[in-house]
Formats: C-alpha cells, structure tokens, sequence
C-alpha cells in the first residue's frame, strides 16, 4: 500500500543539529520497511524565530539534502506515486523567507517545496503562530505571499498558525489550505491542534490534515497510545474528512510518540488498527497515502495553468 507523510524534521536533524543520518527516526530502510512512497522533508527555519538563522538554516539543509540517500522529486511529480521511497521538500517556518518574494522564488527554483507552514512557533513578516503572540491575522506581506504561491503551485500549510490568520488564509489563498502535522482540539486541547471550524474548512476546500504523532499533541499530558491517533482519525473522518485525512508524523521533531509508532517501519501497525477498526480498504488507500498525493498533484497542476 502506498504511504505519504506530510511532515518530518530530518533534515533539520542532520543539517543543523549534526545528528548522523543513521541515527534519524526516518532512514531509507525504515522508509522501505514502512512502506512509505512519498516523506515530506521540511526546512526547519530552527528555533530562533526571525532573530535566528532561519535563511542559513535553509540553505544548510539544502546542502545536506543528499544525506537523506533518498531521491527526492525537484520537479513535477510522476502521474502515479511511486513504489520505493522518494521525498518531496516543504518549508516550516516562513521566516526563513526574509519577507521577500525574491527568496520564495529561490528556494522554489532550488528545491521545488510543496508547502510553507506560514509560521513555527514566533511571529514574523507573514503573521503571528498559534502558540501565544498576537491575535491579528496576516500581515501585508502575508497575502502577498499567499498570491505568488497560488501561481507556483505551493500550498499554504496552517499548522503553526493561530486562528486570525488560517481564516485569512482560507479567504485570500487559490489553493486548498492544509495542516501538515495537526490535531483535532476537541480531543485534546493544545493550541497546536484544529478546532472543528478549522477542520471543516480545510475539509470543505478540498485540503489536507495530517495526524501528527507528537503524544502531548494526541493526548493531554502525553502517554499517547495507537489508539488515541485512531481517536483522531476518527474525530476528523467524522466531520466529513476522509477525503483530507492523512499522516503528518513529525519524526525527528518530536521526542514522544505513541508506542509502537516510533518510526516510519512502523506504519503497518497503524494500518491494520485501521482495517481491525472497520475502515474499507478504500479509506485505507486515501488515509495512508493518496489524499497527500491528491492535494500534491492539484498544487502542481496550478502551477502549471
């Protein structure tokens, strides 16, 4: 069965941090093991905010892309998904932009990303993150953004962003919003995660939610289990959202996960509780993978109209 993963940190992991590439949560053999078609490698802009380095923590991770050892889609992608591991690029953290049009187009001709999560955890020239700050939306620079990305076909990932600005996104952006590596706030509180106005939005305009597998974001004082990402699953396929659900798993950007689900091998797992829970084999096939694979090829084929 096809996999897709919206979201991991490896790169930041190797790049920045200076972990060796075999010691990542994600490697190319526990890609294969796992099944996983398609792994979303972010730049992390890193921890900084925009006082940081988030354009050389960029272009770091850029540089460091072919430790990976797995091949990575820089142009369109193929008309089917793959069978063995590639990965695609995306962007956490628009700071690493510098509030410039002008770098958006750097980093799109350079590694071709899929999706920019507006912000991590700081407010910066885009807008302001769901983690405390302002409550204003996006800023100037913010929908113009938004503007230039419709045109390359790259799809504004809400995940960091507080409410104010995911429904500016939802208003101004061409393409579907998406929310690479979220969670539903009704089951547990953290203001990382959707609420259901959020969730039904996204839904509603034919994007993207993946399930992140962070335990303190799946379950409220952490101690996460299998079973509280199928809550989750199933609070999402409730509202309407079979068709936009998915995995975001952040490996490498989280240090607690559900046991038994602490690395891309361990995708298997997951899908049998899917099929053990009575989802069909069809559900199966978006869920793992092809609602991911969906919103990639509609981002892309915007970009090319």
């Amino acid at each position: 069965m096809f996999i897709a993963d919206a979201h991991c940190d490896t790169l930041y992991s190797i790049a920045v941090q200076g972990k060796a590439p075999e010691a990542c949560m994600i490697t190319p053999d526990r890609l294969a093991r796992g099944g996983v078609g398609v792994q979303t490698f972010a730049l992390f802009a890193g921890s900084g905010g925009v006082k940081g380095h988030p354009y050389e923590n960029g272009q770091a991770m850029l540089a460091a892309r072919d430790k990976l050892n797995v091949p990575l889609y820089l142009n369109d992608l193929p008309d089917v998904p793959p069978e063995t591991p590639h990965g695609v690029i995306s962007i956490e953290g628009g700071e690493m932009l510098q509030g410039s049009l002008e770098r958006l187009r750097e980093f799109d001709e350079a590694a071709r990303p899929r999706m920019i999560a507006l912000t991590w955890n700081f407010e910066n020239e885009i807008g302001s993150p769901a983690k405390g700050g302002p409550t204003d939306g996006l800023k100037p620079f913010g929908l113009r953004l938004l503007g230039e990305m419709d045109k390359l076909g790259i799809l504004p990932d809400c995940s960091h962003l507080n409410e104010a600005g995911f429904w500016d996104v939802a208003e101004h952006a061409a393409l579907p919003p998406i929310a690479s590596h979220s969670n539903l706030k009704k089951l547990c509180g953290h203001s990382r995660n959707l609420t259901d106005e959020q969730a039904k939005a996204i839904i509603e305009r034919g994007g993207f939610i993946g399930v992140n597998f962070y335990s303190c974001f799946l379950r409220e004082g952490g101690g996460a289990t299998l079973d509280d990402v199928l809550r989750h699953i199933d609070g999402i396929a409730e509202l309407g959202g079979i068709n936009a659900l998915g995995f975001g798993s952040d490996f490498d950007g989280i240090d607690e996960w559900p046991e038994g689900l602490g690395n891309p091998a361990d995708f298997p797992g997951l899908i049998g509780l899917l099929e053990k829970h009575g989802y069909t084999g069809e559900d199966i096939a978006k869920i793992a993978g092809l609602n991911l694979w969906n919103v990639l090829k509609k981002a892309e084929n915007a970009r090319k109209a």
